[in-house]
């Protein structure tokens, strides 16, 4: 009973496919056995021919036998030009597939009343049941179908055969014994067909689950994909903001030195480089005067202009800490790097933002310490530098530029 059992959850929309299916290589499998049959069904009327001349009788006289090997043969040839039509234009969604699969059920059913009829006559002259034995085991091997289609199939034969055994056997001991036999032998061709079409379709079943099943894992491996791709792209925004400043949007401690040790692996140990320290002069009497908020304010407004005046290309500008910035600039002159220097001293200062208790200005001003040299110097020492030419700013009255310790460039600023 397990072999029988058809396992359950097969959509409707699987249901039709596998019906189409089965129905083309039905009808494939029954187009090579047409063929065979035809063969045969020649060779039968060649020798039946045959044998009435060699024996003298008349050709055109009715032979029972001749005549039912033309009408399978007539039956074969009509199969092969319906299956001809089939293979040119059957489809699926095809309105005469229906009637292709009615005529193929029609071929099958008038090939084992065939037999059926030619085993009545064999009655009178044999007393054997081999041609109805012979068809139905070749349907059931040869023809899949579902239970219900297999018994509409055997219903109209196994009729003509049991209905019209009494008429033509008159013994009863043999009516008796073709009886049981054949009841024997269609069980168990019912049965071997069953097992057939339960193989086929757990085989077509298990075919729907697994490409179900990796249908589903294809479906996860991408949205896998797509989740890592998010999560890739959030990694990098996270990672933008860890060395992003947030208050000014430009990078901060730690993005200056991620990106600074980027640009040392790709430059050679003798590139020129420059390092600006800048200060805000006397941003802790203006937050204390004005206010955090507007001290923030102010961070804002220098980091900008820092960064609106440095050319990507030579280099870029972080927030080192507080009111404090560092710019590194490559591949330029100390002149250059000077000039740019002054250059930003002055755009902060004409923003003018007032700064009522610096002591450089009216104005908020920067002081700028400026220290040139080469990669292989250590970048640590040149901050270092860079850090005291700032110091030294500092000291000689801020609203500056100082290059080293002993080199000084004082804005002229009247206010």
């Amino acid at each position: 009973m397990t072999l029988l059992r058809l396992p359950a959850g097969l959509p409707a929309e699987e249901k039709k496919k596998l019906e189409h299916k089965l129905f083309k290589e039905n009808m494939q499998r029954t187009k090579l056995f047409a063929k065979l049959v035809l063969f045969f069904e020649m060779l039968l009327i060649v020798f039946n021919l045959s044998t009435a001349v060699s024996e003298g009788r008349n050709i055109f006289s009715f032979d029972f036998y001749l005549t039912m090997y033309l009408v399978l043969t007539g039956l074969s040839i009509a199969h092969l030009i319906m299956v001809r039509f089939f293979e040119k234009g059957g489809s699926a969604d095809s309105i005469h597939t229906r009637w292709y699969r009615k005529g193929l059920l029609a071929v099958v059913v008038l090939f084992l009343t065939w037999g059926g009829v030619v085993t009545l006559e064999d009655q009178r002259h044999y007393g054997h049941v081999m041609a109805f034995a012979v068809n139905v085991m070749c349907v059931s091997i040869l023809f899949h179908a579902t239970n219900r289609a297999m018994l509409w199939i055997y219903s109209l034969p196994v009729l003509v055969v049991y209905g019209g055994l009494p008429f033509f056997q008159s013994s009863a001991d043999v009516l008796a014994g073709h009886y049981i036999n054949l009841t024997v032998f269609l069980f168990f061709c019912w049965l071997t067909s069953r097992m057939l079409y339960a193989h086929y379709y757990k085989d077509f079943y298990q075919n729907w689950l697994l490409h179900n099943a990796n249908k589903d894992l294809e479906e996860q491996i991408q949205k896998n994909i797509q989740m890592n791709v998010q999560l890739e792209e959030a990694n990098k925004q996270l990672q933008v903001l860890m060395l992003t400043d947030d208050l000014t949007g430009i990078p901060n401690r730690r993005g200056f030195r991620d990106r600074l040790t980027e640009e040392q692996k790709r430059s050679a140990e003798t590139r020129p480089v420059a390092f600006m320290m800048i200060d805000i002069d006397c941003f802790k009497q203006y937050n204390d005067f004005y206010g955090h908020v507007r001290g923030d304010a102010v961070i804002r407004s220098t980091a900008q202009t820092i960064h609106q005046h440095i050319p990507s290309h030579v280099g870029f500008a972080a927030r080192y800490g507080g009111e404090e910035f560092v710019v590194v600039l490559f591949d330029q002159t100390e002149e250059w790097v000077r000039e740019l220097g002054n250059t930003i001293c002055r755009k902060v200062r004409e923003l003018q933002i007032e700064h009522a208790r610096s002591t450089a200005a009216y104005y908020v001003t920067i002081s700028v310490g400026i220290q040139t040299g080469h990669v292989e110097e250590g970048i640590d020492s040149l901050l270092a530098l860079a850090d005291d030419a700032l110091y030294q700013a500092k000291e000689n009255g801020r609203n500056q530029v100082a290059i080293n310790k002993n080199k000084v460039d004082i804005l002229h600023n009247s206010v």
